[in-house]
């Protein structure tokens, strides 16, 4: 009985925090309605992409792109 309160109270504190990670989500999505993608874009990512060539592809591409130039490797 103790292993399955232990269980419980564990997985309430990580629906804790995945709750507010959504929170945190969706407050952030309010912030960037109605801006452009360039305006979303943060510092992290325009290191990462600084000309923007693979802002506009979708995940499905990105990854694509990953294998293709880790077969290049």
């Amino acid at each position: 009985l103790a292993e399955v309160v232990q269980e419980r109270d564990t997985l309430l504190a990580t629906i804790k925090g995945l709750e507010e990670k959504v929170r945190a989500l969706e407050d952030k999505l309010k912030e960037t309605e109605g801006r452009g993608m360039e305006d979303v874009v943060t510092e992290e990512e325009r290191a990462v992409d600084r000309v923007g060539i693979y802002a506009g592809l979708s995940r499905a591409m990105l990854v694509s792109k990953i294998f293709e130039l880790n077969d290049t490797m």
